[in-house]
């Protein structure tokens, strides 16, 4: 029987998301060992690039210390580093959601465990955030041309898990131009809050498909 759900993060705002909107929505369904864990990099440091050889380790010492938990991860597809399995490979697909499938699947068959569920996010964390122009009503300062951008972000794009990586146009970059002072650990989480777990859960299926596989190997 699976007693946790252990998720491998990158951050602190993964680390926040997990904890405001995860763990309740989990918490619902009656499963309540729903943890965030942030990487480590050495021995007392925690954050920083995301490696494979990282992950790879992250997750098997998570996997080993202990016999009923669940592990994934919840770690951007942008600018993913190039030492992950079989990552040349994977570039040559024209799908950018096969080639986030193909690599998932590179990393649950090099680290071969029936515990371990690798999730990477389609392109960013950040683009969860534009379910809603709600969640932007946090600040008031907004001018209304920001807003306005905000509006046509979410518009031209029905499902924001398909916001691009471009280096200038990835949802991280977007925010940072629109909003004066936007600070991604702080902000993210409140933004994802105000949306609702259950608008990102309907608009952005990749998500939705991982909640829900977790839901069902805790059921």
């Amino acid at each position: 029987m699976i007693r946790g759900i252990y998720i491998l993060v990158e951050g602190q705002t993964e680390e926040e998301f997990v904890k405001s909107l995860l763990l309740p929505f989990f918490h619902a369904h009656e499963f309540y060992d729903v943890r965030a864990i942030l990487m480590s990099t050495s021995p007392g440091h925690k954050g920083g690039a995301v490696t494979y050889s990282r992950f790879k380790k992250n997750a098997e010492t998570l996997l080993s210390s202990q016999q009923d938990i669940i592990v994934t991860s919840l770690i951007d597809f942008f600018r993913l580093e190039s030492d992950f399995p079989k990552y040349s490979e994977g570039k040559k697909l024209n799908s950018v959601g096969e080639r986030v499938a193909f690599y998932e699947q590179a990393c649950a068959v090099d680290i071969n465990h029936p515990r371990f569920i690798p999730n990477i996010q389609l392109h960013e964390f950040e683009g969860l955030l534009f379910t809603s122009t709600k969640g932007f009503d946090l600040f008031p300062d907004l001018s209304d041309q920001s807003k306005e951008k905000i509006g046509n972000i979410i518009r031209d794009y029905p499902n924001p898990e398909l916001i691009n990586d471009g280096s200038l146009t990835a949802p991280s970059k977007r925010l940072e131009k629109i909003i004066p002072g936007y600070q991604k650990p702080f902000h993210g989480p409140l933004i994802a809050l105000e949306n609702s777990f259950e608008l990102i859960i309907e608009k952005c299926p990749r998500f939705k498909a991982w909640v829900e596989l977790l839901l069902l190997r805790v059921k």
